[in-house]
């Protein structure tokens, strides 16, 4: 296998290496993991099960829609399983199964629109949870990606790195074209600083329920295939609301409260996607100070 070491526990895959990537569907892999999703995964999930987005999101997610709940029957060294998981079938919704799920034990990063290919962990975790996959053919990473569909689902999901960066644009507009920056009220700071380091209750409390529905359980009228139309339609449905919400206000708290909501929301978008929410948030909060 040709592979580098990214960290002393990450490494890089090329699309020619040959892994032991033949699943034997045991379902140890839908056992106590950390599986993120964006809301276009949270309306297809749904749609999947015939469901409301929002019951869907109550019924079956964490974080304020952004996680897959671990709250199903203990199963694999007892960890919970997922909440669409059965124990006698698997999966209920594998056609509809998000991005992460599709990709594991792999995982994928982008950086400077550069896609890297990665597994966690100096032994293939397949390994661990079911070593008899050793026992089975093995794949290129390139057939086990396209076998999995895994080229449908990235457009929708990379979407909301840019909805999420759109979001603390607007939140810096809010605080630094506003005038509220210069009006010597910093009541905005405190804001920023709350839900910077408080992670998802903080950024629930920020949003509101208003905005919170409109993050994660959109009406959108765009097809639901398309993940790329989908999250457009999404992005400037949020942009439209934004503009009509907080282009006249002209009160300091009223600002600093339309700021932390924007904040709030590029830091649940960031968290969906699998990103590191609490490093992104003290770095923009890092930024607002010094700017000001």
């Amino acid at each position: 296998m040709r592979c580098s070491s990214l960290t002393a526990n990450r490494r890089i895959l090329a699309a020619s290496d040959r892994l032991p990537l033949t699943c034997t569907r045991s379902g140890t892999c839908c056992h106590g993991k950390d599986v993120r999703i964006t809301p276009w995964e949270l309306a297809r999930l749904a749609d999947a099960a015939g469901e409301a987005q929002a019951a869907f999101r109550d019924r079956c997610t964490t974080d304020g829609g952004t996680r897959l709940a671990m709250h199903g029957p203990p199963g694999w060294r007892g960890q919970r399983a997922c909440a669409l998981y059965d124990p006698a079938s698997g999966c209920r919704l594998h056609a509809a199964r998000p991005l992460a799920c599709r990709l594991y034990p792999l995982g994928r990063e982008v950086q400077g629109g550069r896609e890297r290919i990665i597994h966690e962990g100096r032994a293939f975790p397949c390994l661990d949870g079911c070593p008899e996959v050793a026992q089975l053919p093995a794949l290129q990473v390139s057939a086990y990606l396209e076998g999995q569909g895994v080229a449908a689902w990235v457009p929708g999901r990379d979407a909301y790195l840019e909805i999420a960066q759109d979001l603390a644009e607007g939140a810096f507009v809010l605080v630094f074209d506003s005038g509220l920056s210069r009006s010597g009220d910093a009541s905005w700071r405190a804001r920023w600083r709350s839900v910077a380091q408080g992670g998802p209750p903080a950024w629930l409390a920020a949003l509101g329920a208003s905005w919170h529905d409109r993050l994660t359980v959109p009406a959108v009228e765009a097809p639901l295939a398309d993940g790329a139309a989908w999250s457009a339609a999404h992005a400037a449905a949020l942009q439209a609301e934004a503009q009509s919400s907080f282009a006249r206000l002209g009160d300091a708290h009223a600002l600093a409260s339309a700021s932390a909501c924007m904040l709030a929301g590029a830091l649940l978008l960031i968290h969906a996607v699998g990103g590191d929410a609490a490093a992104v948030g003290m770095r923009w909060l890092g930024q607002a100070v010094a700017r000001a």
